[in-house]
């Protein structure tokens, strides 16, 4: 049952793990280049300080750096950290568009730099968000800026200026419409790209993920010299239940199984449904009693599943750990061998290939 494992697979890989992973090292070069930018900014205007960036942009960076902390603690999600990001930085350049206008010099035609910064915004929302929410984020940015700029031009500016900054500010709505505009159309389409590219990853019958996804976290855990731990296993006389009660039960304890994997893996495992009946497990690396642990009491649940009149899964579960670097094809070809040791042994067991490496420490 076990084939070669596929060296040409791509090296982007679409597990939610590696995705985070990603997302988290972008979220920690924006927060730095933000905190930069504002030291940028008051290092410039040094030593007379605007009133408002003097303690809007420490606070700005105060309040990234404080989420990236909070993030690498584990103490908030990505998606709090993101969300709140963009809420500061939100804040910060619609209270400089409407400081500006009380600043400006009456003779002034044109709004000034700290505009530029709501392109950087509109764009980051369709990165970071769903569509509708970027779009409701987008929006709603657009309206209260239109709102400041409406409000000064009929109040504060100067009747000689009116005309001109009437214009500049015109313009600067119309750029944020369009960039609206643009990117919810592209947000659409780049979500639909991501929805297909997700599913060529993963298993359509079960929800797992695919060979294609689990050959690509081995690679990547590879890559990373990370150890790890494998459980290949397979339904016991699964191809009697396809003969006896037909495809469509077959269908149903095959997506049993996935949900009893699932419900039992552990954070930073992956469950992959490796080819017909048979499925494997990526996790992190686990001690003898543990994984033993772990694979006893999905067996139990197993064997109390009912799909129909077929009850009392069984499997064969063979167990490898990987060296820091190991080629997969090794891992996997021990995972393999220890769980045909199984099936020669009468089947419906645990057989762990390296069980000295996993009763170390």
């Amino acid at each position: 049952m076990l084939k070669l494992f596929r060296r040409s697979a791509p090296e982007i890989l679409p597990e939610p793990a590696s995705w985070n992973a990603g997302q988290r090292r972008m979220f920690m070069a924006l927060v730095w280049l933000s905190c930069l930018a504002c030291a940028a900014a008051l290092a410039v205007q040094a030593p007379r300080f605007d009133p408002l960036d003097v303690w809007a942009l420490p606070l700005l960076s105060l309040v990234m750096l404080t989420l990236q902390l909070l993030l690498g603690a584990g103490r908030i999600s990505l998606q709090v950290a993101v969300m709140g990001a963009f809420a500061g930085a939100a804040t910060y350049v619609l209270l400089a568009l409407n400081h500006q206008f009380q600043v400006m010099p009456r003779t002034s035609w044109t709004l000034m730099e700290n505009t530029y910064w709501f392109a950087v915004l509109y764009a980051a929302a369709f990165l970071v968000f769903p569509p509708r929410q970027a779009l409701r984020l987008a929006a709603a940015l657009l309206a209260l800026s239109a709102c400041i700029c409406a409000y000064h031009l009929t109040f504060t500016v100067s009747p000689l200026t009116r005309t001109h900054l009437t214009g500049a500010s015109v313009q600067f709505l119309l750029m944020g419409a369009v960039m609206t505009v643009m990117q919810t159309t592209l947000g659409t389409q780049r979500m639909q790209l991501l929805a297909a590219r997700a599913a060529a990853y993963t298993d359509t019958l079960t929800g797992l993920a695919n060979r294609r996804a689990a050959e690509e976290r081995l690679s990547d855990l590879t890559r990373q010299g990370e150890t790890y731990t494998l459980v290949l296993f397979d339904l016991d006389h699964f191809k009697r239940v396809n003969d006896m009660h037909g495809h469509a039960t077959g269908d149903l304890v095959l997506r049993g199984v996935a949900q009893v994997a699932l419900g039992h893996l552990p954070q930073g495992g992956v469950a992959a449904r490796w080819g017909g009946e048979e499925f494997l497990l990526i996790l992190p690396e686990q001690r003898d009693r543990q994984v033993r642990s772990l694979l006893d009491a999905m067996r139990l649940e197993l064997r109390h599943q009912r799909h129909g009149n077929v009850s009392g899964v069984t499997a064969c579960f063979g167990v490898a750990t990987a060296h820091a670097g190991e080629d997969p094809e090794r891992v996997l070809a021990r995972a393999d061998a220890a769980m045909y040791t199984v099936k020669q042994q009468g089947r419906n067991d645990v057989h762990l290939a390296d069980l000295r490496r996993t009763q170390m420490g």
